[in-house]
């Protein structure tokens, strides 16, 4: 197979090492699965940074393309569309992660007052605490997750490990540290 033609020759290449038949791939497809990013993720700069991870996760995943299931062309199209999706999930949690620590660490503090840069300090200090405190397992997922961006999906390829397991390490760890930050505001509360 010299000069693969059809996207189901050039995955079978990409799926023995081609990186011929990869760049191939890339120029056939790149500018598609863009406009589908960028019409999940509605930001060019996260759409470009998420098509180079579907193009990362084709290069590593390209023997998983069955062609007797569908298309070649059908495969990188739902491989980046469940991508986009789940970066744009992480966003979502990330932003209401944000928002959690925002409206839990700074209720009932008077803009104006001179202690709140002491108290937004406390709060930092409050969270790194908490994180040092966690599991080794559940510090290594929420710092994925939140830190490095990484979708659910990621954390599992990544850290080779069950899905629902990162699920749950995620789930707990946050519950976790909204107690630290609940007590914290508890704490401005009664003082």
């Amino acid at each position: 197979m010299s000069n693969p033609s059809t996207p189901e020759d050039l995955l079978a290449a990409v799926a023995g090492g081609s990186t011929e038949a990869f760049s191939q791939l890339y120029d056939e497809f790149s500018s598609a699965l863009l406009g589908i990013t960028l019409g999940i993720l509605k930001n060019r700069a996260e759409a470009e940074e998420a098509l180079q991870d579907i193009f990362v996760t084709i290069w590593k995943s390209a023997d998983k393309y069955r062609p007797e299931l569908g298309k070649a062309s059908t495969w990188l199209i739902s491989l980046t569309r469940n991508r986009a999706i789940d970066r744009l999930r992480s966003r979502k949690r990330r932003d209401k992660l944000v928002e959690a620590v925002s409206e839990e660490g700074f209720k009932n503090i008077d803009e104006e007052s001179p202690e709140t840069p002491l108290i937004a300090a406390e709060l930092s200090e409050r969270v790194r605490q908490s994180l040092k405190t966690l599991p080794e397992d559940m510090r290594t997922v929420l710092e994925l997750a939140f830190f490095h961006s990484l979708t659910q999906s990621e954390i599992s390829e990544y850290l080779n490990q069950p899905l629902g397991t990162v699920k749950s390490r995620i789930r707990r760890a946050m519950e976790r540290v909204r107690t630290t930050l609940t007590d914290i505001s508890d704490y401005r509360t009664e003082a």
